[in-house]
């Protein structure tokens, strides 16, 4: 019985503490970037946000087999989207006037 309050007690004690890592946020400004070369997260979600609520960007995302990905404006009324996991072939192609930032 002991033992079963202790391992209770230290796996509640494992997940109280748990700290959550984010990736540093990275900011592109226009360009054509590399998924790999440019340091975005590689196989989970990220967020892309304009970092100017005023300007406007076009996001899109080849993956490695040359097929548009995800086509995305960014603008005034819509400043954030949860993008789909990228791949090691992926491409990213921002045609904009503001940077945008991957978090």
């Amino acid at each position: 019985m002991n033992k079963l309050i202790i391992s209770t007690f230290t796996f509640f004690l494992l997940f109280l503490f748990t700290v959550n890592v984010n990736a540093a946020p990275i900011v592109l400004n226009q360009g054509l970037y590399s998924a790999r070369d440019s340091g975005l997260t590689i196989t989970s979600s990220m967020n892309a946000k304009i970092n100017n609520p005023n300007g406007r960007v076009i996001l899109i995302i080849i993956d490695a087999n040359q097929t548009i990905k995800e086509l995305v404006r960014l603008d005034p009324t819509s400043t954030e989207h949860t993008l789909k996991p990228l791949d090691y072939g992926s491409y990213i192609i921002i045609f904009g006037n503001t940077p945008v930032t991957f978090s």
